[in-house]
């Protein structure tokens, strides 16, 4: 992917039609990954609420969605009371530490 701008220089950074598309992509992703997830906890626990599954396969269910899926939010355990700067500076700090955790344990 090459941009050419008025009087920049050439790119390989993605044109503003190809982010469009890789936006329209994200979102949908976004959105399929929160339905399922949705759809997964609600299964469980409505099975274990209605008296379907015992407490030892619901609390299986919740150790196998907690896998699958990991923290809403990386990195936050809580967002409630979190205005979005906070939040984001969280996510940001959680990423940080991961990264610097993978490049440590490359090291030996």
């Amino acid at each position: 992917m090459v941009v050419r701008g008025s009087g920049e220089e050439e790119s390989d950074f993605p044109s503003p039609q190809e982010m469009e598309g890789w936006l329209q992509r994200e979102i949908a992703d976004i959105k399929r990954a929160a339905e399922l997830r949705i759809k997964d906890a609600t299964a469980f626990v409505t099975a274990y609420s209605k008296g379907q599954i015992s407490q030892d396969e619901a609390g299986e269910r919740s150790c196998q969605y907690s896998r699958r899926w990991g923290e809403p939010i990386f990195g936050v355990f809580r967002s409630e009371g979190l205005n979005d700067d906070e939040l984001l500076k969280q996510l940001d700090d959680a990423r940080k530490r991961t990264s610097s955790l993978q490049s440590y344990k490359g090291r030996y």
